[in-house]
């Protein structure tokens, strides 16, 4: 008989923390990540490396890498939230005879249409979405830190990036498989990413891995290896890092599919490479 499956938020994961690390399937939905998340999904992680006398050191760049990947997640369901919101706005103007109704039919075949999606990305400038995405979070961060009086402008601003997002209804899942030799998480976000960023992930990502053949892969967070025009770049580089350092090629256990809806991150750590002391 299949297992009762239970949804626990909050407060209740932590009140039921010792039976939910010893289990060997999990199954999270994220909305975001605040604080107490961070702090919730640390709770659970920690307390499943624990339990595989896991090196504290492989537990931290496990953890990063984890916490990267997600934060990948916000950003690019963000930015896609604010992609689709200036190209609609961009198709609107363009043709003051069309309604919006034909507006919207059409960004969804673009959006749908991954040769299309690419093409019309010249349309949307990347340094506005970088830019607004940062401004964001960082607004998001201060509201978090309750340190910092808001302007009216920035309240206005906030809210209604606030309100497009929670319209769209992205989110973010993860999942956690234990088997007798591997830890297994599949991250999944409602966004896809572009193609030409892809290709950009995987180019930067083959020149991180020649460099670390040479052991010299912390060589390649110097300017002139990192691409700073690359979405999620620098993000997937200290995946990839802590891959390294714990002696596991990424290019074999961390992988990134992306399709016309959604992005999926699969990472795959060794059980014995956890546990391992010389590193």
């Amino acid at each position: 008989m299949q297992a009762e499956k239970k949804i626990l938020k909050g407060d209740l994961i932590l009140q039921n923390l010792e039976s939910i690390v010893n289990r060997n399937y999990l199954h999270f939905e994220i909305k975001g990540l605040t604080r107490p998340t961070r702090d919730i999904l640390n709770e659970v992680i920690q307390g499943i490396l624990n339990r595989l006398e896991a090196n504290p050191l492989a537990s931290f760049h496990l953890f990063s890498g984890i916490m990267e990947a997600l934060l990948n997640g916000v950003k690019g369901n963000l930015r896609h939230v604010i992609f689709k919101d200036e190209l609609l706005n961009k198709l609107t103007h363009s043709d003051e005879e069309s309604s919006m109704k034909e507006a919207e039919e059409m960004l969804e075949i673009i959006l749908d249409t991954s040769p299309l999606r690419d093409a019309m990305q010249r349309y949307v400038v990347p340094d506005k979405l970088k830019k607004t995405v940062q401004k964001i979070l960082q607004l998001q961060d201060k509201i978090r830190s309750k340190k910092t009086n808001f302007s009216d402008h920035e309240k206005e601003y906030l809210a209604e990036a606030r309100n497009k997002i929670q319209k769209e209804d992205f989110k973010i899942s993860m999942k956690i498989r234990i088997s007798d030799d591997d830890i297994y998480f599949r991250i999944r976000n409602d966004a896809p990413i572009m193609g030409l960023d892809m290709k950009r992930i995987d180019s930067s990502r083959e020149q991180h891995a020649e460099l670390a053949k040479a052991g010299r892969s912390s060589e390649f967070f110097r300017p002139d290896y990192l691409d700073e025009k690359e979405s999620a770049g620098f993000g997937i580089a200290m995946i990839d890092e802590g891959f390294y350092s714990m002696g596991i090629d990424p290019l074999t256990h961390f992988t990134i599919v992306s399709s016309n809806k959604i992005t999926t991150v699969y990472m795959r750590y060794p059980i014995a490479d956890l546990q391992k002391m010389d590193f």
